[in-house]
């Protein structure tokens, strides 16, 4: 049996998968792997931030409401319109429009509102200093700049800027192949009746809806409590994915087949059981390329080893560095009681109050109920055994580090 801080150092030595060239309307949500650079410009010329008319700012030093300037227009410029042709002489101007080409000659673009038209002459109220109202070309990114670097998950706005770049692609880390394989002859699927003595998998639900927040759909299975009939399913599933997460059977009791199946298959176990309160029987191993996470069934034990355990081994393969939930001082509201050598995790929600993040524990709630309440976990580390009320204490967040995202059906593993 070892530490939570152990068990992250081996999670931490898992590799992220090769790296593949991936097109921006898929690249949402994962991790950059390589620096990115411009392929053009942006903008690629000289252009106009306003409606206005293109000048020679020397022309229209002294302008104002009262000794006003008339020069003659001499052609209209849009977005997308080519300026050869056009050019500012001194004396004259160019009617102009946003993201217009600066013609050649231009030095400012001066706004509509401090000019009046009277057919082909404009009367100008206002000055513009040299380079008034002009986004130069490659103000925003220039040709060969790294516009993202590796290790960045990518947002909307990092895509909006690779597009900007010119690019219509970037090098990731793909997202990895999972299943998520419940075990246990009681369990229904969801919407199956529960009848007496059945019990929906839970588990298996709560762990697909968190991979799916991390853009991954994972496949899921069912698999009753027969030795053969589990070493045959997770014989076949290790074969089609980079990481398989199981969901009871890790104890020592005469249903507790996982283990047995696992080490069937030829598992080589990781680690085997962690110094941590709900969520000891946790195991991590690998079957060839594939990395296996075997959870608890227990509802809190398997859903605190999914988000300390698990979750962060996903995370790893999918290239990033900043794997594991946030973790932060709190300060809790009643006194919690551990044990010095093992780690205790309570479901708490955290609110704020006079600059300090305050956790609540939340022990008088059902299981189901404090597990969807949560907002963190709070920790009562080895070496403590207790928290006084109202003292600083480091608590997991992992409610905060999800999108609002709509989570997709089950996908089921026949």
């Amino acid at each position: 049996m070892i530490s939570l801080h152990q068990a992250h150092h081996h999670i931490a030595r898992l590799h992220s998968l090769p790296p593949v060239a991936v097109p921006l309307a898929r690249a949402l949500g994962m991790v950059c792997a390589e620096d990115a650079c411009a392929a053009v410009s942006c903008p690629t010329i000289d252009s106009s931030l306003k409606d206005g008319f293109a000048v020679v700012s020397t022309d229209i030093a002294g302008a104002s409401p009262g000794s006003p300037v008339t020069l003659p227009v001499t052609g209209v410029l849009t977005a997308g319109d080519d300026h050869q042709g056009f050019a500012v002489a001194a004396g004259t101007a160019v009617r102009i429009m946003t993201g217009a080409p600066l013609p050649p000659g231009a030095t400012a673009v001066l706004a509509s509102e401090f000019a009046q038209v009277d057919g082909h002459l404009v009367t100008i109220t206002a000055d513009a200093r040299c380079g008034k109202n002009v986004l130069r070309q490659g103000s925003d990114v220039m040709q060969g700049q790294v516009v993202l670097t590796r290790g960045t998950v990518i947002t909307p706005a990092h895509l909006g800027l690779l597009a900007a770049a010119g690019l219509d692609r970037v090098v990731c880390y793909p997202l990895p192949r999972v299943a998520v394989a419940a075990t246990g002859s009681e369990l229904v699927w969801p919407g199956e009746p529960v009848t007496a003595g059945k019990v929906a998998a839970s588990n298996m639900v709560i762990a697909a809806a968190e991979l799916q927040t991390l853009g991954i759909t994972a496949a899921t299975v069912i698999v009753r409590d027969r030795l053969e009939h589990l070493e045959d399913h997770f014989r076949r599933i290790v074969c089609q994915v980079d990481l398989l997460i199981t969901c009871g059977g890790v104890l020592d009791g005469d249903k507790d087949l996982t283990m047995r199946a696992m080490e069937r298959i030829g598992m080589e176990k990781i680690f085997h059981r962690v110094r941590i309160g709900p969520g000891k029987g946790a195991c991590m191993g690998r079957i060839g390329d594939t990395i296996v996470f075997n959870l608890p069934g227990g509802p809190p034990s398997n859903h605190v080893a999914l988000l300390l355990l698990a979750l962060p081994g996903v995370r790893r393969l999918m290239g990033y560095t900043d794997y594991l939930p946030e973790k932060r001082h709190v300060l809790v509201t009643e006194e919690l009681v551990g044990q010095e050598d093992w780690t205790q995790l309570v479901y708490g929600r955290v609110h704020y109050a006079n600059g300090a993040v305050v956790a609540a524990p939340l022990r008088r709630m059902g299981r189901f109920e404090a597990m969807a309440a949560a907002d963190v976990l709070i920790e009562i580390p080895e070496g403590s055994a207790v928290i006084r009320k109202d003292s600083l204490a480091q608590a997991w967040f992992f409610s905060q580090r999800h999108p609002s995202v709509a989570i997709a059906p089950l996908h089921p593993l026949r």
